[in-house]
């Protein structure tokens, strides 16, 4: 089964690129599927490392809009060598896969991987349009939750198979040791609004000034465009105890933190609570639409109120005063994080891929 892949770029290090690359490598692995990687510009990425056996195809492009003719006809080409199925990252991929694969479509197959909710179109009004294109004409699309499948199904006239998998998590939970005695509890993601790093400061304020708790800390570990704003909130509002880290030995924070901290305004499937679990790390996150409620099963974490900062203040207080309870929920933490290994979602990529034949 040859499958191409097509995505604009993977020399990003967020999560879309991190969740495509270990895809393709556990997909690579399987005797019975051939990949190529059709993108933009040349692989370069030296966070993320891909099988050899996984070829990589630059289109040379720098410009999308002036050389949109030119990804047609170089895509066109592509999938006339006996492609079986056209796998584009993200509905927004459309836009330049579609026609190409329209031309090609009684030989190949078209499967779209859509990695944002669907109530959120990351502020592309076009993203939108070609959800409904995705949603007549693929032959698949698989979202990352259950909620967000329903959600589909609700608001749109779906022609396409829908199916839900999870991403898979890097990190091995067997390898892993919770730190019962650690008083730091971390945040990881990008510095950008969408993460919610504001409103978590604000909580960390309220806690501060609610509670007694000087021997703990808060990290929030990553980087992006609003460190400078989240640094003067950090100072107007006076808080201790909290900084701004590097995603640096990201694997260390994670072992030698105690519990861990969502503060998003929306998610697809957040990777950083999978994560967090496979550290056996208990959790606290709001209840956005899609992500949380389907991770934090079994008691591995706790639950908030979307917005209501003062219930999540109170939680994180409840963590650091109840050590029963903190490995009560690291021991489900870790039984919860199994689901998304890489054995068990490529098994479930295999089995749907393979019923298109």
């Amino acid at each position: 089964m040859k499958i191409l892949f097509f995505i604009g770029s993977l020399n990003g290090i967020g999560g879309v690129e991190r969740a495509t690359i270990n895809l393709l490598n556990g997909l690579s692995e399987s005797k019975s599927i051939d990949i190529t990687v059709v993108v933009f510009d040349k692989f370069s990425n030296p966070y993320f490392k891909l099988n050899e056996n996984i070829e990589i195809v630059s289109l040379n492009v720098f410009n999308y809009k002036k050389q949109y003719i030119q990804i047609f006809f170089k895509l066109n080409k592509i999938l006339k060598n006996n492609i079986d199925i056209l796998l584009t990252v993200e509905t927004m991929s459309l836009l330049f896969a579609f026609l190409p694969w329209l031309l090609n479509r009684k030989k190949t197959k078209l499967v779209v991987w859509e990695h944002f909710n669907f109530r959120n179109n990351n502020g592309k009004k076009s993203r939108d349009f070609f959800r409904v294109l995705a949603a007549r004409y693929a032959d698949l699309i698989v979202l990352l939750t259950k909620k967000d499948k329903e959600e589909w199904h609700s608001r749109l006239s779906v022609s396409a198979k829908i199916t839900h998998i999870y991403n898979i998590n890097q990190f091995n939970p067997s390898e892993n040791l919770y730190d019962l005695n650690s008083k730091n509890i971390i945040s990881i993601g990008r510095y950008t609004k969408v993460k919610g790093f504001d409103r978590l400061i604000k909580i960390w304020a309220i806690f501060q000034q609610k509670y007694n708790c000087p021997q703990w800390s808060l990290s929030v570990v990553g980087y992006g465009e609003e460190k400078e704003r989240l640094e003067a909130m950090i100072s107007e509002l006076g808080v201790s105890n909290i900084s701004l880290m590097s995603t640096e030995n990201v694997e260390n924070i994670y072992k030698n933190s105690s519990f861990f901290c969502m503060s998003s305004y929306f998610e697809g499937l957040p990777m950083v609570l999978i994560e967090a679990q496979s550290f056996g790390l208990p959790a606290i996150s709001f209840d956005i639409f899609t992500g949380p409620s389907e991770i934090l099963i079994n008691e591995s974490g706790i639950i908030i109120n979307d917005d209501n900062l003062m219930q999540y203040a109170d939680a994180i207080y409840k963590l650091i005063s109840q050590q029963p309870l903190r490995m009560q929920m690291s021991a489900a933490a870790f039984a919860a994080s199994k689901r998304f290994s890489k054995d068990s979602i490529i098994s479930k990529w295999v089995i749907e891929l393979e019923a298109l034949k």
